[in-house]
């Protein structure tokens, strides 16, 4: 017996093979890249291009610029007063920075002129003009087509989130609704009217939602690696709003780190301006007392030990409000340090310590590093939770130190205090109006301090913010491009062209390395471990027609079988019994067995069909005969054997035995002794008996004769048997169906990728080729392409 694991191995796709099929179906390649080539065009013409401007930024970062010793110094902090390039990269690139951007230049407003397959973007001069009249900010997505008609204008109104549309008519500059937000369209500058016609589409979006969009578009990077200058790219549909955009992005990006940096001034310069006119009117009422006073009491001045008493509270009081404002600072501080919502920078009104000025300092670098860390990563960051930390310990750090100065201020305030009530006791024993004046003058003096000391320091904040200028500089703004970065035409053809070889490819091997159908002579020898004996292939012509005289490529083959199956019966001797069988139901073992009992009829052989096909009997009626009275009814014994064989009309010495009326039980039929019988009898009356039965692969009806079977061929169709099917059948076969059995490969069709037979197709069908040449090679070349 035959080995019957080889169909186990694993198939090793053959790439010479694949290649011979991918040269075979040279016109599925001719197709499929001209298409390739005319979805290219298409995609090119109607594909929006992107166009890319660049503009390079020179930031000042302390870093790059400080010597060797700042280095070293800078590198025990976490942070540092310098500015972190990359921190730097990400906020040109923040939501935030460009909500602001898209706002002030209106660019989530967008025109277009409305066209057949798509529509045509206007950007300057355009004729109409969209004013959105509430908050445009928080204004969503619409869509508005408007059309000119008899002095109004006709718009339709999509709305967001929504199926339905608005229509409405409203003139030019007329204020209209939709849902909460208010708009009105007027005509541009330089149109009127007349000269509009068409339909125009008007396209707001939502601010947040573009700025999140836009931030894919935005690129920085760093020019080189030691440079401070980073350039800037941004993509868009329309070249002359990359430019702008870049332009009015960097203006606004060098004004967002203006005011930043002016924000302490800007904080202390308010705080000082009430504080200054509060203390002005103060004056005013203290100098008008002092003049009533004057007045009222007749005198001028004051004796000697008055000015003395005067002189001597006037320091104790600036002493004490020294020290109470020492005492406020502190408690400024607190409040700031405490509140971690507070808004940085901090602007304290009074003197502090060189100490308690680089604690604050380093807690707001760790506040604004975490305000720019926080415009990219996430809340759960590591990064930002280390920040959080860090922040943390340093407010606790000033707080800790406050309270160790607080005890000492407090001691000075203390004894300030003390003396300033020594001294009101000696002014408690000056006269009433002398005393009544020193009291005046102590408070307009004190009162006069302070507003000069309010005064410098708000001329200080004033020289501070003037002082302030941008670090950063556009060092070479955003042009505008004239040629697109997207799409690419040689790279659109490449790869349209790539992807249908890949799809043609694809198919190929998906046709022949993974279809679950029997293709080629290889695929059955790899599942029996048999030789293929014959291979038919497909004719629809004369299918039917037995005759010798019938010369053609079927008539050829099946000679070719005959010839074949006596060297499988090279030991055999008397008369042959050929048994035909297949897995399945449609395999051509009928069409076989006619054809092959055809050709054993030459020498004049004669040979007897049997068609034992009891349960789906075709053999008759293929020869154009009925199966009314045969095998059936003489096992019942109502016919005699010489009842049931009857001649084959037009083939001489060629006899068939019909299955006769199909029985409810054949299997109990065929092991019957009375089959046996009628088997051996038909033995020794013919040459050659052939036997057409039941699939194999189904019933077991053939197994129950193969007791009788000089040899068998088993039918397998191409592209119809499955190779399942022939696996299952493998495995499922008795030993002696191996002794002597073939494999036919039935049905190839012709055209196609199968060796052998173009020597047929050359030898017999040349004329026929010849007389129909066009016909031929439109033919083959769709089989090709299939």
């Amino acid at each position: 017996m035959n080995e019957k694991n080889t169909h186990n191995k694993p198939a090793v796709i053959d790439l010479n093979d694949l290649f011979r099929k991918i040269v075979f179906h040279w016109p599925l390649y001719l197709i499929v890249l001209l298409v390739a080539v005319g979805g290219a065009f298409l995609y090119l013409k109607y594909k929006k291009p992107l166009y890319m401007s660049a503009a390079k930024l020179y930031l000042k970062d302390e870093k790059k610029t400080g010597g060797e010793e700042a280095d070293i110094l800078k590198s025990l902090s976490l942070f540092n007063s310098g500015k972190n390039i990359e921190n730097e990269m990400e906020v040109l690139k923040s939501p935030i920075l460009l909500e602001k951007t898209i706002s002030k230049n209106h660019f989530n407003i967008r025109y277009y002129a409305k066209g057949t397959v798509r529509n045509e973007e206007l950007y300057h001069n355009t004729p109409l003009i969209i004013r959105v009249l509430s908050d445009s900010a928080k204004v969503g997505y619409y869509k508005f087509d408007v059309t000119p008609e008899n002095g109004q204008l006709k718009i339709k109104v999509n709305m967001p989130d929504r199926d339905s549309s608005v229509q409405l008519k409203v003139l030019p500059g007329e204020p209209f609704r939709v849902l909460k937000d208010r708009f009105a369209i007027s005509y541009g500058p330089a149109a009127t009217a007349a000269d509009l016609t068409g339909t125009y589409r008007i396209r707001v979006d939502s601010v947040i939602e573009l700025a999140y969009d836009i931030a894919e578009d935005i690129s920085t990077a760093l020019v080189n690696r030691d440079a401070t200058i980073v350039l800037v790219t941004y993509k868009d549909p329309v070249p002359e709003r990359t430019a702008d955009f870049l332009n009015a992005l960097l203006d606004n990006y060098n004004d967002y780190t203006l005011d930043d940096k002016n924000r302490v001034s800007y904080k202390t310069i308010d705080f000082l301006n009430g504080r200054i006119d509060s203390l002005k009117e103060e004056l005013g009422l203290l100098e008008k007392q002092e003049e009533q006073f004057k007045v009222q009491r007749g005198i001028t001045d004051i004796d000697e030990g008055a000015k003395l008493a005067l002189e001597q509270v006037k320091e104790a009081d600036l002493k004490l409000n020294e020290a109470n404002l020492q005492l406020s600072v502190f408690d400024q501080v607190e409040n700031y340090v405490s509140n971690p919502s507070g808004d940085y920078p901090f602007a304290p009104v009074g003197n502090v310590d060189q100490t308690l000025t680089a604690l604050i300092s380093r807690y707001e670098e760790m506040l604004k590093e975490h305000k720019r860390l926080s415009l990219t990563l996430q809340p759960t960051s590591v990064i930002l939770q280390n920040v959080d930390a860090q922040i943390s310990d340093a407010r606790k750090t000033i707080s800790e130190y406050i309270a160790g100065y607080r005890r000492t201020a407090g001691v000075v305030q203390q004894q300030t205090q003390t003396k300033v009530n020594q001294l009101q006791g000696r002014i408690a024993s000056i006269p009433a109006y002398a005393r009544e004046y020193i009291n005046i003058k102590r408070q307009q003096s004190v009162k006069e301090n302070l507003y000069l000391h309010l005064l410098k320091k708000k001329e200080e904040a004033a020289v501070a913010s003037a002082s302030n200028v941008t670090d950063n500089k556009t060092i070479s703004p955003a042009y505008v491009p004239d040629k697109p970065v997207a799409p690419r035409k040689p790279l659109v053809f490449i790869g349209f062209i790539a992807a249908a070889l890949v799809l043609a490819s694809a198919y190929i091997y998906i046709k022949y390395f993974l279809n679950p159908r029997v293709l080629s002579k290889k695929e059955i020898e790899q599942v029996f471990n048999m030789p293929v004996v014959a291979e038919i292939f497909r004719h629809e012509e004369g299918v039917r027609n037995l005759t010798l005289t019938n010369r053609s490529i079927l008539r050829e083959q099946v000679l070719n079988l005959r010839t074949n199956i006596k060297f499988l019966l090279t030991e055999h001797t008397g008369t042959a019994t050929i048994l035909l069988t297949s897995s399945i139901s449609g395999e051509g073992k009928t069409f076989l067995s006619a054809h092959l009992a055809s050709t054993l009829t030459v020498n004049n052989k004669t040979v007897v069909l049997v068609e034992l096909d009891l349960r789906k009997p075709k053999l008759s009626k293929f020869l154009g005969m009925d199966h009314n009275t045969g095998i059936t009814n003489y096992i019942l014994g109502t016919e005699t054997e010489d009842e049931i064989i009857r001649s084959v009309p037009g083939v001489p010495r060629l006899f068939i035995v019909s299955s006769g009326p199909i029985p409810p039980n054949p299997i109990e039929l065929m092991e019957g002794q009375r089959m046996s019988n009628l088997l051996a009898s038909l033995k020794e009356k013919f040459d050659y008996v052939i036997i057409d039965t039941s699939p194999i692969g189904i019933v077991s009806d053939a197994k129950s004769i193969l007791s009788h079977i000089d040899c068998s061929l088993f039918v397998v169709r191409y592209n119809y048997t499955l190779k399942s099917k022939l696996v299952a059948v493998e495995e499922g076969l008795p030993e002696e169906f191996f002794r002597k059995t073939g494999i036919v490969f039935n049905g190839i069709e012709q055209d196609t990728f199968y060796p052998y037979y173009y020597y047929y197709q050359y030898r017999y069908e040349e004329t026929k080729r010849e007389r129909n040449t066009w016909g031929s090679f439109i033919k083959k070349t769709a089989k090709r392409i299939a």
